[in-house]
C-alpha cells in the first residue's frame, strides 16, 4: 500500500527533495493502524527501544508536528521527525527526533530534509528551534552545526548515567 493511497492520511506536502530520487517532506495529519506501524517499525531501526510507540507517536501527530521522508510510489519511509512547541517559549519549536535510514545515510538527505522542515517552521510563526543529541555522535553534531545550531551547554546524564547531550538551538533568520 502507498502512503498517498491510504484513506486520511498525510495528504500536504510540504517540499520535494529536488534531484534527490523523487523523495517528498510529508506533514502527518492523520493516521491508520498500518501507517502507525510502519512508523514505530522505522523509529525502532533507528533508535532500538529508545524509538516512540504507537502510545507516543498518536499525540505527536495529533498534536504535533510529525513528517516523514518518502519515495513517490514505495511504501518504505526515508525519514522522520518529530517536533513539539515548547511550552515554555512559545517562539521555540523542539526537535524530538529525527532520523534518516541507515541505507541512505551520507548523502545529504539529512541537511535537506531538516532544511525543508526548518522552511515550514518558521512559515508556521517559530522564531528558533532547540534539539537534543549525544556528545559523541559526531556526524550529527557537523549536520546539525552545518545547518546553523550551535551548541548552548550539555547536560550530564540526561538519559541516564554518562549519557551526556549537548542542548542546541537555532535562531531562525528574518
Amino acid at each position: 500500500m502507498q502512503l498517498d493511497k491510504v484513506k486520511n492520511l498525510p495528504k500536504k506536502v510540504v517540499d520535494s527533495l529536488e534531484n534527490i530520487d523523487g523523495l517528498t517532506v510529508f506533514l502527518v495529519q492523520d493516521y491508520n493502524n498500518q501507517f502507525l506501524r510502519r512508523l514505530v517499525d522505522f523509529g525502532e531501526d533507528i533508535f532500538g527501544e529508545l524509538g516512540m510507540d504507537e502510545w507516543g507517536l498518536v499525540p505527536q501527530i495529533r498534536h504535533g508536528n510529525v513528517y516523514v521522508l518518502k519515495e513517490e510510489g514505495k511504501r518504505n519511509i526515508s525519514g522522520l521527525a518529530i517536533l513539539m512547541r515548547d511550552w515554555e517559549d512559545s517562539e521555540k519549536v523542539y526537535l524530538f527526533d529525527f532520523a534518516i535510514a541507515d541505507e541512505l545515510q551520507g548523502n545529504r538527505l539529512g541537511y535537506h530534509f531538516l532544511k525543508i522542515i526548518i522552511g515550514n517552521i518558521k512559515e508556521q510563526g517559530f522564531k528558533r528551534m532547540s534539539l537534543t543529541v549525544d556528545t559523541e555522535n559526531e556526524p550529527a553534531i557537523g549536520l546539525y552545526e552545518k545547518i546553523g545550531f550551535k551548541i548552548t551547554e550539555t547536560s550530564m546524564d540526561e538519559y541516564g548515567k554518562s549519557h551526556d547531550r549537548y542542548i542546541m538551538v537555532m535562531e531562525f533568520q528574518e
